[in-house]
């Protein structure tokens, strides 16, 4: 699962439609996954797959989006470790 999430971001380079299913997507797996065995690593690969995205075509919308998922995490550690991927965009 984690190497589909990986390249999955790829995916929103191929037009604005699928740009849009794409975030949609991460953003309702990554609020629906805090249920699963190893949710922090899908959470940390769907923000560094937003990450990927937003350094290939640098949308704010892509940034905005992913500071607000970032801001849903409760535990302060992940939270810091997920913001870390934005600090090297």
């Amino acid at each position: 699962m984690s190497h589909s999430l990986q390249s999955m971001w790829r995916v929103g380079l191929a037009g604005d439609e699928q740009k849009e299913l794409l975030i949609n997507s991460f953003t309702d797996r990554f609020k629906q996954c805090i249920e699963e065995k190893n949710y922090i690593l899908i959470r940390f690969d769907i923000i560094q797959g937003l990450g990927k995205l937003y350094d290939e075509i640098g949308e704010e919308e892509i940034k905005q989006k992913a500071s607000d998922l970032i801001a849903t995490e409760e535990d302060g550690k992940y939270q810091k470790k997920y913001a870390a991927v934005w600090r090297n965009t």
